[in-house]
């Protein structure tokens, strides 16, 4: 149904209508819930979409920041024929790290939740929301996180493992779900309401996770989880993504989840930014050692003797 008020036009008519004034100016739209609450999405696209037109859905940190998010991707989505959507699961109804990064899948005594109250299923009624609405013809879309917005990403593809992802990005992630069925959820996959399988972790580890990290994210900040468990995989959020990495091909032989070191870049969504769009652009799509996968470009504070742990 069209609403000739509104932004729900579909196709080059709903486009002309939004982007009339400004072609860069970004624009918000709410998801609609029917258990789960409505979605503020944030949106930088195209003038009018075309049938090569693709969906990036970018995923904000701790700081619930999706309007920042989305403007650092502006210049790139009209220079390469995308749109992106930033949700932002504000913390009135998307409170802790339970209803954000771990997806909202279980209540606060353990106990499973319906899949449709899930955080995790709003992305993936995100992308179908789109591309109806707007007539989209991409039958995928990519997705990029940033610390918290990157733990979402890697938990993401476990639970919802049909989702139509061409490449999944969690960048300067601050902890993992390990893919190791006698750990407890949420370091490993041991719980009683999930009943993960061995062919489960096969799956997961054969969808296209790129593990990226700054080379100089090496803070124990006042962000950084540093329970017990969390610190059993690295000091900091660099060693912690070799940890995942190592842990996925350890898993499954099959494994495609690569690492990739973003030169100089802390913990600093917006140095993180440039190196998944060009990733994502396809013109780097298997990193070499001479770009970014260099052990040259590491922090210096790690010894010579140390860093094959990290790797």
């Amino acid at each position: 149904m069209n609403r000739t008020g509104g932004c729900w036009l579909r196709g080059e008519r709903a486009w002309a209508a939004i982007f009339s004034t400004a072609v860069t100016r970004q624009q918000a739209f709410t998801l609609p819930g029917t258990d789960r609450p409505g979605v503020l999405v944030h949106m930088v696209a195209p003038p009018v979409p075309g049938p090569g037109t693709r969906i990036t859905i970018v995923l904000h940190g701790t700081d619930r920041n999706a309007g920042e998010y989305c403007a650092q991707w502006t210049q790139w989505a009209m220079q390469h024929d995308r749109i992106v959507l930033a949700p932002q699961f504000d913390h009135a109804n998307w409170p802790g790290r339970r209803r954000y990064v771990l997806g909202g899948v279980l209540d606060r005594d353990g106990t499973p939740r319906p899949r449709s109250r899930w955080t995790f299923t709003a992305v993936t009624d995100l992308h179908r929301h789109a591309r109806e609405r707007f007539g989209l013809a991409d039958e995928e879309f990519d997705l990029w996180g940033h610390s918290a917005g990157a733990q979402f990403v890697h938990r993401y593809l476990l639970f919802e493992p049909a989702a139509p992802v061409r490449t999944a990005i969690a960048a300067n992630a601050g902890w993992y779900t390990l893919p190791d069925l006698e750990q407890p959820f949420p370091y490993g996959l041991a719980h009683p309401g999930l009943h993960f399988t061995p062919a489960d972790v096969v799956a997961w580890a054969a969808r296209p996770l790129v593990l990226m990290r700054g080379c100089a994210d090496i803070e124990r900040d006042e962000h950084l989880r540093t329970t017990p468990e969390a610190d059993a995989q690295g000091p900091h959020r660099f060693a912690r993504a070799a940890a995942m990495h190592r842990a996925g091909h350890a898993a499954a032989a099959e494994c495609r989840w690569r690492l990739v070191d973003v030169p100089f870049a802390a913990h600093d969504f917006a140095a993180m930014v440039p190196a998944a769009q060009v990733l994502l652009a396809g013109t780097a799509s298997r990193p070499t050692a001479g770009h970014w996968r260099s052990a040259s470009w590491w922090p210096a504070e790690l010894p010579a003797d140390e860093r094959s742990r990290y790797q």
